[in-house]
């Protein structure tokens, strides 16, 4: 079939098609006639895709806006949001809502179910191209109650965009004041346990009482120091002394004045009894006086000897107590001071552990102020743009568009119908397809009259 054969045969089945198309437009008219009037109302919201942090002042991060806006179209369309504008409009005792909910239920009053569903069917949230404004419509049979829902949905939305905002922060507001009751708790602890310690060891903030014993400690060695070397001194002199030969005195002996005054007087007295043998003989009395004059100087000078050496012991003693007294007292302090020093390694730990414990502390408490006076600040990103108008112009149903839609649907049925009907009752229209049929050229055409004009050739 080409398409000369096609349009033969819808202009000979023209009056098909003509009577589909207008039944088509009858219906048409019918169901528009017969389905009642909706109004839509729309609100415009403008959405503000990078804010400002109201607290510090800072510029917020750019979001991504056709993800961000979507997200909100979403919140929009939630159950939290309807139920927020049923319960804003009364939509229970609604007058305006009784006669479509009389239509579909028995029920005195509308359930809150019905209610969602009838939201949900009527409200259409759209974003803008390329824009941040979000357009919120809602469809209802009454123009004004159109309006109020649409601007009800834009308020609840507001409402629960805020919400969103704020009870996340009052969450780790409350979160936080939990935290700074036991930091609180453990800074306190930490504080007592410091002034505990420097109150057990004696420890004044103010004095630094290592340096002080240190000085001391070193004090001390010197004078152990001097003392050891005085006592070894005198231990090496009083063991010359006792290991000396008579006649031969260490010369710490021989410095004495004492020993050296006796020394004088025995040499003396030793030169003047050999002046005295010489002339007289050692029988003579006077050589006798002389010698019993030596032998006492002799005995002075060992008792003096013995003296200065009880001297030198006593003195070594002495040196040998004393060094062992600053040993003691070396040691002790010593011990002060490895025991100071272990102390104020322990009040340097107990003091960072106070310092730790106020920094957790302060942070935490900044932080807590912070979130408190977010979840105090009723702002929001959204604002209203324009408010619904109440429409004057039904937007369902559409006269014109059902009859033009109709009208195309009748004459593609039409048409449809046309060619089945040509399929079942196929008819020759033209000499072409007469020599299509039969394989036969056409040698003559009979025209025909007026009257048969009308009239078809059968196959």
């Amino acid at each position: 079939m080409n398409l000369a054969a096609l349009l033969r045969i819808l202009r000979a089945r023209w009056l098909t098609i003509a009577g589909m198309t207008l039944i088509a437009v009858v219906v048409a008219g019918i169901v528009t006639f017969q389905t009642p009037k909706s109004y839509t109302a729309a609100t415009e919201l403008i959405i503000d895709g990078k804010g400002q942090d109201p607290i510090s002042g800072e510029s917020l991060p750019a979001r991504m806006l056709s993800g961000y806006i979507a997200t909100q179209a979403d919140i929009i369309r939630s159950r939290n949001v309807a139920n927020k504008v049923i319960d804003q409009l009364n939509l229970i005792e609604e007058p305006a809502l009784q006669p479509e909910f009389r239509a579909a239920s028995t029920e005195p009053l509308p359930s809150r179910g019905w209610l969602l569903y009838y939201l949900k069917t009527g409200l259409s949230v759209t974003p803008q191209r390329d824009s941040s404004v979000l357009s919120i419509s809602f469809k209802a049979r009454n123009p004004e109650l159109a309006a109020r829902i649409a601007d009800a949905f834009a308020q609840a939305y507001i409402q629960t965009n805020l919400e969103l905002r704020i009870e996340p922060a009052k969450q780790i507001t409350q979160w936080y004041d939990l935290q700074l009751e036991a930091l609180r708790e453990n800074l306190v602890d930490r504080q007592n346990a410091l002034a505990a310690y420097q109150e057990e060891h004696n420890i004044i903030a103010t004095s630094d009482r290592l340096d002080l014993e240190s000085a001391k400690l070193a004090e001390l060695s010197s004078m152990l120091l001097v003392v050891q070397g005085q006592r070894l001194d005198e231990q090496s002199r009083s063991k010359q002394l006792d290991g000396s030969k008579p006649g031969a005195l260490p010369e710490h002996v021989l410095t004495n004045p004492q020993v050296q005054k006796i020394s004088d007087e025995l040499s003396q007295a030793q030169a003047r009894m050999a002046e005295i043998g010489s002339q007289v003989g050692s029988n003579h009395p006077q050589y006798r006086q002389a010698q019993r004059e030596v032998a006492a100087l002799q005995s002075q000078l060992q008792r003096t000897l013995k003296l200065v050496g009880g001297s030198l012991r006593s003195s070594v003693e002495l040196s040998q107590s004393r060094e062992e007294q600053l040993k003691a007292e070396v040691a002790a302090q010593k011990e002060h001071v490895l025991q100071l020093n272990r102390n104020r390694n322990q009040l340097t730990l107990l003091r960072q552990e106070v310092d730790n414990a106020q920094a957790a502390y302060d942070a935490a408490l900044a932080r807590a102020s912070q979130t408190k006076l977010e979840s105090r600040i009723a702002l929001t990103d959204v604002a209203i743009l324009n408010t619904a108008a109440v429409p004057s112009k039904p937007t369902e149903p559409k006269p014109a568009l059902n009859l033009v839609i109709a009208t195309m649907l009748g004459l593609l049925l039409g048409t449809a119908v046309a060619l089945c009907w040509e399929w079942i009752d196929r008819r020759v229209r033209s000499g072409d397809e007469l020599e299509a049929s039969l394989g036969i050229p056409v040698l003559a055409y009979i025209p025909l009259e007026r009257n048969w004009s009308k009239r078809e050739i059968k196959r």
